[in-house]
C-alpha cells in the first residue's frame, strides 16, 4: 500500500506544470508550460503609452534588435521570421509570475492576442480586454492596437518572446511591454488669482507647447493663429466651456472678451452681472496667454473649478481642454 501512494504522488508531480517539473531537457507537447531560463541579456523592456482621443499604432520593428537576436538566438531577424514558418522558432507569452512560458492559442486570429487589463491573454469580447498585439511577418514588426475605448488610467504589462525550439527554449529574445492609457488632452491647473475686482491670473499657452502638439498637431503660435475670435479672426479652431461631466458647450456664443466667456460659480456660461456670475476666461491671442479673472465683490478664500477648451470644428480628433481650480486671494 505505501509502495503504491508513492507512485500515485509521482505520477501526479509529473503531469503538473510547476517550474521543477518543465525544466527538464525535452521536446514540448503542446499542452505543456516550458520554464523561462532567467537570462536579462534577453531582455527588451518597452513603455508603451496610448493617449485618449488620439490612439495611434505603435509599432515594434524587430530589425531594430538584430544585435539581440544574434546575440541570443544566433540568428538574423529573417532567419527568426523563416523559423515561425517551418516550426524552428516559436513565438508566445510569457508568464513573469510562475517564471514560464505561456503557450496560449493566438485570440486576433492567427497573427496575435488580445490582452485584459491585467496583462492577461483574452478574447476579443472580455469585458476587460484592453489592447491588442500582433505580428506582421512580411514588414517584420509587432503592433500594439488599444482598444478603442480604453480607459486614462490603465496601466499593465505584458511579455512576449521569441525562442529557438527544441529540447527547451533557453535560446530566446523576450519582450517586456510596460501599457499606460493617459489622456493628454485634459491639462490639470491650480491657480491664485490676485486680490481685486477683475484681476487674473494668466497662463502662458508657450508652457503647453507639447500638449498643443501632441492634440491639435500646431505649433502654439499657429494653433492661436487659427482661433475663431468672434468678427475679429474667423478661424476653425473654437474655444468653449466644458461642463463637470466633460461635456462641451459648443453652441454659447462669446460673453466675454473674444473669445472668451464670464462663468458661473457652477462653471456654466453666463453674461456679465448674471445672477451667479463669478469667473471669466479669456484668451488673448496677441499675448499668448489664457486668462482666468474675477468678477467684483468676491471674498477672499473663494475656491472655484471651471474648464475651458478648444476644439478644431472641422477635425473631431483635435481638441483639448484645462480643468482649473482658482482660489481667490
Amino acid at each position: 500500500m505505501y509502495a503504491l501512494v508513492c507512485c500515485c504522488m509521482i505520477g501526479f508531480v509529473g503531469c503538473s506544470d510547476n517550474v521543477e517539473d518543465a525544466s527538464s531537457k525535452h521536446k514540448y507537447t503542446e499542452s505543456e508550460s516550458p520554464y523561462l531560463r532567467g537570462d536579462t541579456a534577453a531582455l527588451i523592456t518597452k513603455a508603451v503609452e496610448f493617449g485618449v482621443g488620439h490612439f495611434q499604432t505603435v509599432t515594434i520593428n524587430l530589425a531594430d534588435y538584430a544585435a539581440k537576436f544574434k546575440s541570443n538566438m544566433n540568428m538574423t531577424v529573417d532567419q527568426v521570421i523563416n523559423g515561425l514558418k517551418d516550426k524552428s522558432v516559436v513565438f508566445y507569452n510569457i508568464n513573469p509570475t510562475r517564471n514560464i512560458w505561456n503557450k496560449a492559442a493566438m485570440t486576433k486570429g492567427s497573427t496575435g492576442w488580445y490582452y485584459n487589463t491585467a496583462g492577461g491573454v483574452c478574447q476579443e469580447s472580455d469585458s476587460l480586454q484592453a489592447m491588442s498585439l500582433e505580428i506582421d511577418t512580411n514588414a517584420k514588426t509587432l503592433k500594439l492596437n488599444p482598444k478603442s475605448d480604453a480607459k486614462a488610467g490603465t496601466v499593465f504589462s505584458f511579455n512576449v518572446g521569441f525562442a529557438v525550439n527544441g529540447t527547451d527554449y533557453d535560446n530566446y529574445v523576450r519582450f517586456t511591454f510596460n501599457v499606460s492609457v493617459t489622456d493628454p488632452s485634459i491639462v490639470l491647473e491650480d491657480i491664485t488669482i490676485p486680490a481685486g475686482d477683475y484681476s487674473a491670473y494668466s497662463l502662458d499657452l508657450n508652457d503647453y507647447t507639447s500638449t498643443i502638439n501632441t492634440c491639435m498637431g500646431l505649433s502654439v503660435s499657429d494653433f492661436l493663429s487659427k482661433i475663431d475670435a468672434g468678427n475679429e479672426i474667423v478661424g476653425p479652431i473654437h474655444m468653449a466651456v466644458v461642463n463637470s461631466s466633460g461635456v462641451w458647450d459648443n453652441t454659447s456664443a462669446y460673453t466675454a472678451n473674444p473669445p472668451g466667456y464670464w462663468m458661473t460659480d457652477k462653471g456654466v456660461v453666463c453674461n456679465w452681472g448674471a445672477t451667479g456670475f463669478t469667473l471669466y476666461a479669456e484668451t488673448s491671442i496677441s499675448d499668448h496667454v489664457l486668462n482666468i479673472g474675477r468678477a467684483p465683490g468676491l471674498a477672499s478664500g473663494n475656491k472655484y473649478t471651471i474648464s475651458v477648451g478648444y476644439k478644431d470644428t472641422g477635425d473631431a480628433s483635435k481638441f483639448f481642454r484645462f480643468i482649473i481650480t482658482a482660489t481667490l486671494e
